[in-house]
């Protein structure tokens, strides 16, 4: 499995309006690609992360060349600094527990 790291500074302001586009576009738009396996999206004041899980190499380098990947990324340019980063690992391992509240 594939993680894709994905790393931007929302503009101060739009923290709220980034953070329904991620769930109301940017989800649904993961969920239609090939590989796709899983994502988190975190956010701390305005640093974000999008940590995107992939079923291997070549899915998660597809993802770049998606025309709807193209398309999100162009609708959330608005919301954000231009500096962003991408990084891609191997998963080695994983435990996730999810406890009830």
């Amino acid at each position: 499995m594939i993680a894709r790291i994905w790393r931007a500074t929302v503009l101060p302001g739009k923290e709220s309006e980034y953070d329904a586009f991620a769930h109301e576009v940017s989800r649904p738009m993961f969920e239609q690609q090939d590989g796709f396996k899983g994502v988190f999206f975190l956010r701390n004041g305005t640093g974000c992360t999008v940590v995107s899980f992939w079923s291997d190499r070549t899915s998660a380098a597809a993802l770049a060349e998606s025309p709807s990947y193209g398309d999100t990324v162009e609708r959330i340019r608005r919301l954000l600094h231009p500096e962003t980063t991408t990084e891609v690992y191997e998963v080695q391992g994983t435990t996730f527990r999810i406890d009830p509240e």
